[in-house]
């Protein structure tokens, strides 16, 4: 189960996630835009963005947890990865 721990936002407007699964620590990316697209909503910015994502961790965790686990650490994870 991937557990969400903490989000910021880096000066290039990419989400960084602190997770853990299974225990382990699991950082990586997120592209606003993947955020927008697995919802279905348009947020219009980073902010918004993470906002929702904290919000709806529960729903977004299994597909961000799949990508952990076939990627590791440090990816970046776009609209195309999460449709997968």
């Amino acid at each position: 189960m991937l557990t969400f721990i903490a989000a910021r936002i880096d000066r290039h407007e990419i989400i960084l996630i602190n997770a853990r699964l299974d225990g382990y620590p699991a950082n990586f990316q997120v592209d606003p835009a993947a955020i927008d697209a697995f919802f279905g909503v348009e947020t219009g910015n980073a902010d918004a963005a993470l906002a929702l994502l904290e919000a709806e961790w529960k729903r977004i965790a299994a597909a961000l947890e799949k990508l952990v686990r076939r990627f590791g650490n440090d990816f970046l994870a776009t609209p195309e990865l999460l449709k997968r």
